[in-house]
């Protein structure tokens, strides 16, 4: 069984490798109509803990900056009376973006 999760214009099939009693479960829960309100609280209920366990593992999963990169921070504020937020330090995304903000600048006050 594979669940089809659709975000926008993006979408991903993911593989489950659900117990067969859980799979049944599942299945009845699709199957059921929408407007009785147990149905629909269990939806909602699947839903808040899908999302939940989704955020959980991607938060978790946080790739930090590299050395070399946190030292070119570090160099780029100093030049540039720059504060490096924490989000920066923490996350390789966050760095990435900040050294590219701020390179060029530093790279032309560095030529002075």
């Amino acid at each position: 069984m594979s669940f089809v999760l659709v975000y926008g214009d993006h979408e991903i099939a993911l593989p489950l490798q659900f117990e067969a009693h859980v799979e049944e479960i599942l299945i009845r829960l699709m199957r059921a109509s929408p407007e009785s309100p147990m149905q629909e609280r269990r939806r909602l209920e699947l839903s808040s803990s899908i999302v939940e366990v989704v955020s959980s593992m991607l938060e978790n999963n946080v790739i930090p900056p590299s050395e070399k990169q946190v030292k070119y921070a570090v160099a780029i504020a100093r030049e540039l009376n720059l504060q490096i937020p924490a989000t920066v330090l923490q996350h390789r995304h966050a760095m990435t973006e900040f050294l590219a903000n701020h390179a060029e600048t530093y790279r032309k006050s560095r030529v002075r």
